[in-house]
């Protein structure tokens, strides 16, 4: 073994790394929370707890509170075999997709018509119409034309042609093509 090989120290692991970065960045906060004691700056002192707090419960909070949004969404909303249903306001709003005051969840949907032209946004693998065998990987930007009205989630399978043969293929890798891009 040569010197240089006898004064490598070996390398660190991700997880080694990432706990002394936790223990250095709590070292320095807890040193921020004494420098501001040992001023007596009362208000830097409660800025900084208040900043633990919040890093510490902020999360816990953030759930509690979107707990307490959805139990008061479902407590206004309209039951449905009363008349209650159709005639006041809260019932109108519910309809119309208001439903939780003002926060929406957000909703993967794609606007994905029949018979329009459609894009490969990455490679897939592509399964014949029959089967759920694997027929063969079409590359990305490869055009074809779709054949089935998408379902509701974005992992479902679609039948698309390509040239003259017809694929079902993921809808989440589909694209329809704009006007423009046409």
């Amino acid at each position: 073994m040569s010197e240089e090989e006898d004064d490598r120290k070996p390398t660190k692991s991700w997880s080694e790394k990432i706990r002394e970065a936790r223990a250095q960045a709590r070292a320095h906060r807890q040193a921020e929370l004494d420098a501001a004691l040992a001023a007596d700056d009362v208000e830097e002192f409660e800025r900084l707890t208040l900043a633990e707090d919040n890093r510490i419960h902020g999360r816990r909070r953030a759930k509690l509170e979107g707990a307490i949004v959805k139990r008061d969404a479902k407590a206004l909303a309209p039951k449905t075999d009363t008349v209650r249903w159709a005639d006041n306001e809260a019932s109108r709003d519910w309809r119309a997709g208001k439903r939780s005051g003002g926060t929406h969840r957000n909703s993967a949907r794609f606007a994905l018509q029949p018979g329009a032209m459609v894009r490969l946004v990455s490679d897939a693998r592509v399964y014949t119409e029959g089967s759920w065998v694997m027929a063969r990987k079409i590359t990305k930007g490869t055009l074809g034309i779709l054949i089935d009205a998408p379902p509701s989630d974005m992992h479902g399978h679609v039948a698309v042609m390509f040239g003259a043969d017809i694929y079902k293929i993921e809808c989440k890798k589909l694209r329809q093509l704009s006007d423009e891009e046409e």
